[in-house]
């Protein structure tokens, strides 16, 4: 465990550009479920790419979030179409970060009707009143 944290913190300080001030984004992807090995969420088969308008596509959104503050942080992830219309969003419970390193992991469940163009992934944290975007990702349309 001590190995995976240290790998997430040397790739959070690899996405800088990434990060923000109370947070950063240590991995982000789009998969079709979930699995918990040895404590830790993994993907089963990531996707990426998704099928316009069809009411079956149904995945998640799983990303890993490196704290940097002591305090309460309140993470959400939020997806927008090509036009940045809002499609849905995800918010999660507060967490009390107590000590360093602290990396949260996020699962958010999407799905139905997808739009054509792509679709954005913005992951948030709200840290003493202020909203911050901490990462994104863009998946686009099977053209197939």
């Amino acid at each position: 465990m001590k190995s995976l944290v240290s790998a997430a913190i040397a790739l959070l300080a690899a996405q800088g550009a990434w990060a923000g001030d109370t947070a950063g984004l240590v991995g982000i992807m789009n998969t079709s479920g979930t699995v918990e090995v040895n404590n830790f969420v993994n993907p089963k088969m990531i996707w990426t790419v998704y099928n316009v308008n069809d009411p079956a596509e149904e995945a998640y959104v799983l990303a890993y979030v490196a704290y940097k503050k002591l305090g309460k942080h309140t993470p959400s992830i939020e997806w927008t179409d090509a036009q940045n219309k809002p499609v849905d969003r995800c918010k999660f419970d507060q967490t009390t970060v107590t000590k360093m390193p602290w990396v949260h992991t996020l699962t958010c469940k999407w799905g139905g009707r997808l739009p054509d163009g792509g679709i954005r992934f913005t992951v948030f944290n709200t840290f003493e009143g202020q909203k911050e975007k901490v990462g994104e990702m863009f998946i686009p349309p099977n053209t197939k």
